[in-house]
């Protein structure tokens, strides 16, 4: 890459960093006093549940049309396409809410018989959908500031809003409002600096089919393939919780956050930069050489971190959380292999949809759950032991991501190629 474009680009990514760095020590720092004081791993489970819930149906509140809108470099035509993507969040989060409904009942003792969670659902689906709109919304007009201002706002209205449910002594209902107030705040800044230089426009049915078939295979591929990549760490959790309780699947549920606030500092920054970046190169060789360039830089990164957190002694969390929370570090250590290669995977993922493969990553994604389904029952049926069988689904996930960064190369080997034998 040219200097003048990296150091641009560098710029951009450290403009949203430097904000998300900001809301994920605000996060950090809320975490470790509500795991001090108010929380244990057993009340810390129904809270992850609904929100891992929450997260598969977000992912795809849009249908994944809201990537379409980076793609798309006229005004009018970006703006009646945000118009549909507000539109569909709506029906999905409708559709999540009812879909909630069965689990609830089938886990009603997990959510201690919380029955205004149902009412919660799909206002929680409905926000957290607008927020990832949002953010590629603003990544399109390069507003790197206001992605950054609302992750501050997101995090410090919930942060202080969970402690605040925790001194009140609310169980871990007090956990998910306060989230939500944290969503709602983030959604209404958005709203705000939207309206301070767009106005909302009316419907053109004919240019909004236009584009509903221009970006159909974010429809047809890509969003049943991110809802089902998602529905993996939901389906783990649903696992370890039915077979193994509430107080391993909060520690697991609690490690996998600890090392997502982590992998999410630099990860979401980077991947909304970066695919505003390649969506602008037409040229394979440039495509390649910025997919391998930044590869290698990340995976310098990676193995640095890792094996720094390897080092960390295991005793630190449980001396500053509390003795109800023993074990969570070792059960960090064991998942942070597949999560440290995921973190290179997500942060190149955008390449998949620049390159067109939405519908061969959808069927990389079902291998993905099958993977998941087979280890998960394999586990249970020979070995029956919770830490056995978590080593088990690392190593699976850990193949997998390799898996996905190999295939990026592949697929974008093969563009290559066809674009020579075509000159």
């Amino acid at each position: 890459m040219r200097k003048k474009e990296t150091n641009q680009f560098l710029k951009n990514v450290f403009t949203i960093f430097s904000g998300t760095t900001i809301a994920q020590i605000i996060n950090f720092s809320a975490l470790v006093i509500l795991q001090r004081y108010f929380y244990s791993p057993e009340e810390y489970a129904p809270f992850r549940l609904f929100f891992e819930f929450t997260a598969v149906f977000s992912s795809i509140a849009a249908l994944r049309l809201e990537s379409g809108l980076i793609l798309e470099r006229e005004d009018h035509r970006a703006l009646s396409l945000l118009r549909i993507c507000f539109k569909y969040s709506l029906y999905i989060s409708l559709v999540g809410g009812i879909l909630f409904g069965f689990y609830f009942t089938n886990e009603i003792k997990v959510f201690q018989y919380e029955w205004m969670l149902l009412l919660l659902m799909p206002f929680a689906i409905f926000a957290n959908g607008i927020i990832q709109i949002s953010r590629q919304f603003f990544t399109r007009s390069k507003n790197f500031i206001t992605i950054t201002s609302s992750r501050i706002i997101h995090s410090t209205t919930g942060s202080i809003s969970q402690i605040i449910t925790g001194i009140m002594n609310f169980n871990f209902v007090g956990l998910i409002i306060g989230r939500m107030i944290g969503l709602f705040s983030c959604d209404l800044n958005y709203i705000i600096k939207y309206f301070q230089e767009y106005s909302w426009v009316n419907g053109d049915k004919k240019l909004e089919q236009e584009l509903i078939k221009k970006h159909r295979k974010f429809i047809w591929f890509s969003s049943p393939g991110v809802f089902v990549g998602n529905s993996i760490n939901l389906i783990t959790l649903i696992f370890f919780t039915h077979y193994y309780g509430e107080q391993f699947s909060g520690l697991l549920a609690a490690a996998i956050q600890y090392l997502g606030l982590l992998i999410m500092m630099f990860s979401s920054s980077f991947a909304q930069v970066y695919y505003n970046e390649i969506a602008q190169i037409t040229d394979p060789s440039k495509l390649f050489k910025s997919y391998t360039y930044w590869l290698k830089r990340l995976l310098i990164l990676t193995v640095v971190g890792w094996g720094v957190l390897i080092l960390i002694p295991s005793s630190i969390l449980t001396t500053i959380l509390g003795e109800k929370w023993a074990g969570l570090m070792d059960t960090i250590k064991i998942i942070s292999p597949w999560m440290a290669i995921m973190f290179i995977a997500s942060s190149l993922s955008y390449i998949f949809i620049r390159l067109g493969k939405q519908k061969e990553i959808f069927f990389f994604d079902v291998f993905h759950l099958i993977l998941i389904v087979f280890a998960l029952v394999i586990g249970q049926y020979f070995l029956k032991n919770e830490i056995q069988i978590l080593y088990i689904i690392t190593a699976v996930q850990t193949i997998f991501y390799i898996l996905s960064i190999s295939l990026a190369l592949k697929f974008l080997l093969n563009h290559l190629k066809s674009k020579n034998a075509s000159n």
